[in-house]
């Protein structure tokens, strides 16, 4: 979410600048910042800045539709602010869980979870290391870990290619199962 931050887009540090109503994943990506979920996690009704909380695509349907323009970068900017950071982050959900979704992955990585790693806020650059299992023929397989994962964030949800139905009920980002094809990982 750094670079959709007004400071990073002030200072230059965003590999979103400019990209405002334009895509920058697949058609299959959409997130709405919904401040008014019942007992979500990151619900409220003002930000600290006092702007009214209200509901607004981030993405929509592979497209940004918006920036966290807090009041102070708003002025910086000589924009409207819209609000200085995100509430409860909401995916559209796809038709499959991700036992139904690996079903068919023929050859791939389940990441589980994230060790260690960087991303540069300005160029879109990152390096993770992962773990998580392999993947065969539909199937978990063997468990992996200190594998590394590296390249682009624009790219990476440009090879998105499914979304699950299962999301993450435990934090404010609601994430689902995301399938991407063609993704690098090195090590194991």
């Amino acid at each position: 979410l750094g670079p959709l931050g007004g400071r990073a887009l002030q200072q230059k540090q965003s590999f979103l600048e400019g990209k405002l109503e334009k895509p920058i994943a697949n058609k299959l990506l959409t997130i709405v910042d919904d401040p008014h979920v019942v007992k979500g996690f990151a619900s409220r009704l003002y930000d600290g800045d006092g702007i009214a909380a209200k509901k607004f695509p981030v993405i929509e349907n592979g497209v940004l539709k918006s920036y966290y323009i807090d009041v102070y970068y708003g002025r910086k900017l000589g924009v409207a602010p819209t609000t200085g950071g995100s509430s409860n982050l909401l995916f559209t959900l796809g038709k499959k869980n991700e036992a139904e979704l690996m079903k068919d992955v023929q050859n791939g990585i389940l990441v589980t979870g994230f060790l260690c790693g960087n991303s540069n806020s300005t160029t879109g650059d990152y390096s993770f290391g992962i773990q998580g299992f392999r993947v065969e023929r539909g199937e978990r397989t063997t468990p992996i870990s200190e594998m590394n994962i590296s390249g682009n964030i624009g790219e990476l949800f440009q090879k998105l290619s499914a979304v699950g139905n299962d999301p993450y009920p435990y934090a404010s980002v609601k994430t689902p199962t995301l399938v991407f094809d063609g993704v690098q990982f090195a090590g194991g």
